[in-house]
């Protein structure tokens, strides 16, 4: 894809990143498929994880302007105008493209409502290709996990795990005050 006569565009593929490597592998797989299939319009194309996992954003604009681009479209494998999409990443590819003066970049649109995020949902929906469980009985994906484990969130949700009840609390310095929410 060109811009202009001479000047190529790359392409970053970017999701939040996992402290899972399998997570993190699929968005590898998801960007060299992406390049085959779109080679003829992209032909550079990186992967990049906003956070926890490299390459990070930094990175990856760095590894498109190695290969040639001028300007760089940082795509979001994201659903919605989050605070990632309004703030962080602005503020992530803003900091890589810096270091590149002769640059130039966009970051386009999260996924969002589409037609076919709709077809995908139904697609998975038909499949059915995963364990029907009863109510109470085990999941095997939980196999691994300790109870105290299963209702973990990310860093900056205002709630934690006591590890001793493995009730689900409210942090103290998050400031979040809910109607019936304990710390006790």
């Amino acid at each position: 894809m060109s811009l202009e006569s001479g000047a190529v565009t790359g392409v970053v593929i970017c999701d939040h990143g996992s402290r899972r490597t399998q997570s993190n592998d699929s968005l590898n797989d998801l960007a060299q498929r992406f390049a085959s299939r779109f080679a003829d319009d992209c032909s550079i194309v990186e992967p990049a994880h906003m956070e926890l996992a490299a390459p990070d954003i930094a990175m990856a604009y760095a590894r498109c302007v190695e290969k040639g681009a001028s300007h760089v479209v940082v795509l979001p494998l994201f659903l919605a105008k989050g605070k990632h999409w309004t703030r962080d990443i602005p503020s992530l590819v803003q900091q890589a493209a810096v270091k590149f003066p002769n640059t130039s970049y966009q970051i386009a649109e999260p996924l969002g409502i589409d037609d076919l995020l709709l077809d995908l949902l139904k697609k998975r929906f038909d499949a059915d290709d995963q364990p029907r469980l009863v109510s109470g009985e085990a999941d095997p994906r939980l196999k691994d996990t300790p109870a105290t484990d299963r209702r973990i969130q990310c860093g900056i949700c205002p709630f934690f795990v006591d590890k001793a009840s493995g009730a689900v609390r409210v942090k103290p310095e998050s400031g979040l005050s809910l109607s019936g929410a304990r710390n006790s």
